[in-house]
């Protein structure tokens, strides 16, 4: 084969492989792949729950009893592991002044959030706000069946999805419950 015909089989096979590597199946593969390594809470099988789909009670006068509802479906009983999703403009300290109560069926967790984790690969949250996720706890549903969670804490508020609009004054807000199954 002369080098004419070298470069051109070289050059197509060039061609092949990039038109294959950029196809929409195999980057669409490449971002579930980087969301589930990257993103705890799509780390492992789990629900996540989001202020901005919850039944919210706001009491003015008295916000500690600011209340976030939902009805969650238990397709498997046993235990899951309970982790709060904030956002918060300080990472060393998320600034919760009071334990965080969370009841689901007959379980109940009280707690004050720490911020066990920072969360950098959550694109949907822009600084000056950082995601911080607290381990809370686990909780015990022992069948099969529609349960009601709720959270109850100041920190509980409907805010835009547009964060800038955000007063960092806030410093932190509740942004979702993360419940995942546990191995039993």
């Amino acid at each position: 084969m002369n080098r004419f015909g070298m470069k051109a089989v070289l050059a197509g096979l060039v061609m092949v492989f990039s038109v294959t590597a950029c196809s929409d199946s195999g980057s669409r593969a490449r971002e579930d792949k980087n969301e589930r390594s990257e993103n705890p809470a799509a780390r492992t099988e789990g629900v996540v729950l989001r202020i901005s789909d919850a039944a919210l009670i706001q009491v003015d006068a008295k916000p500690q009893y600011n209340t976030a509802e939902w009805n969650f479906m238990v397709q498997k009983p046993g235990r899951y592991d309970v982790w709060l999703s904030s956002l918060t403009v300080d990472t060393v300290q998320p600034m919760f002044d009071e334990n965080v109560v969370i009841t689901a069926g007959d379980s109940r967790l009280d707690k004050k959030p720490v911020g066990d984790e920072i969360v950098i690969s959550d694109n949907t949250v822009k600084a000056p706000w950082y995601r911080a996720d607290s381990h809370m706890g686990s909780i015990f549903f022992s069948k099969p069946g529609e349960y009601q969670v709720q959270v109850i804490s100041d920190k509980v508020e409907r805010y835009a999805s547009d964060l800038s609009d955000l007063s960092i004054d806030k410093g932190t807000l509740i942004s979702s419950l993360i419940l995942k199954p546990m191995v039993n």
